[in-house]
């Protein structure tokens, strides 16, 4: 099903199995581009998950692609416009569409990123703030902290995938947790994807991805019972240690701004907090 833009020259249409050569390289040549994933992994979900594009007699103008989580909320993971085309008519060709996917699916729509274009037109489309997320990196050699080994720390499998699942939906609220497809690829690519035991079950779990030249925890989760045993402390080494085995210098990762229990562990390990702060924007389309 297509729709026509104001202009009457613009087409926007679900995006299909044949576009991708086009949207990657707009990806790869447009200033204003937002990507929550590698270009490969929006290969594998062009198609899959819910996405739209803009196109005129010239080509592609524009795409946007969500991805709907069970907690009843899409997350804008991929977003670009063609460097001739603005942000204000690409916004109003594409995001009626993408809102009406989302409305379909019972989901709100959350923009995770700090792409100042892509913010600011947002906003003037009912988006509000409603969270901020705060960046640690942490350069050097070997952690100096002393750590405890309460739990059997391994490599995860597949088969570890449903109570690696379950874990996370116990630990994070709705708007952070993961699919069963986010851990499936990331079972299968990261550099880094522990899990920690204690009693015959799962109780943490670890994954760290590198790009190009540096780290990054992607995520890090104890069971809550399991709390203040150092299971944390022992799975964020591990993470650092896979990363630094592999000549990785610089570990980065993200988490909310008022989680500072967090922090405490992150500084413990020499993370230090930047300057960086990421608004989490959001809309009730419901």
């Amino acid at each position: 099903m297509c729709t026509i833009a104001a202009d009457q020259k613009t087409i926007v249409r679900p995006i299909r199995a044949t576009d991708v050569p086009d949207i990657l390289r707009l990806v790869d040549s447009a200033r204003r581009v937002h990507l929550r994933l590698s270009p490969d992994s929006l290969k594998a979900r062009l198609g899959s998950s819910p996405g739209f594009l803009a196109e005129d007699p010239v080509g592609l103008r524009g795409f946007m692609v969500i991805e709907p989580h069970i907690s009843g909320t899409a997350v804008i993971v991929a977003a670009a416009v063609r460097d001739t085309w603005g942000v204000r008519p690409y916004l109003a060709a594409v995001l009626p569409e993408v809102e009406q996917a989302a409305r379909e699916k019972g989901a709100a729509i959350t923009h995770i990123g700090y792409d100042e274009w892509l913010v600011d037109g947002l906003g003037e489309h009912g988006f509000e703030i409603c969270e901020w997320i705060v960046n640690f990196e942490r350069f050097g050699s070997w952690p100096k902290s002393i750590v405890t080994m309460p739990a059997l720390v391994r490599t995860a499998h597949l088969h570890d995938l449903s109570a690696i699942l379950a874990l996370d939906n116990l630990v994070f609220d709705q708007l952070w947790r993961k699919t069963e497809s986010n851990f499936s690829e990331a079972l299968a690519r990261a550099v880094s994807f522990v899990v920690a035991e204690m009693e015959g079950q799962i109780v943490g779990y670890e994954w760290c991805e590198i790009y190009r030249k540096h780290a990054h925890l992607a995520r890090i989760a104890v069971h809550p019972n399991y709390e203040g045993l150092g299971i944390g402390s022992q799975l964020l080494y591990q993470a650092i240690v896979d990363s630094l085995s592999r000549n990785v210098n610089l570990i980065t990762l993200n988490t909310q701004e008022n989680n500072v229990r967090s922090h405490a562990l992150y500084q413990r390990f020499d993370f230090v907090q930047t300057d960086q702060r990421i608004p989490v924007l959001c809309k009730d389309i419901g």
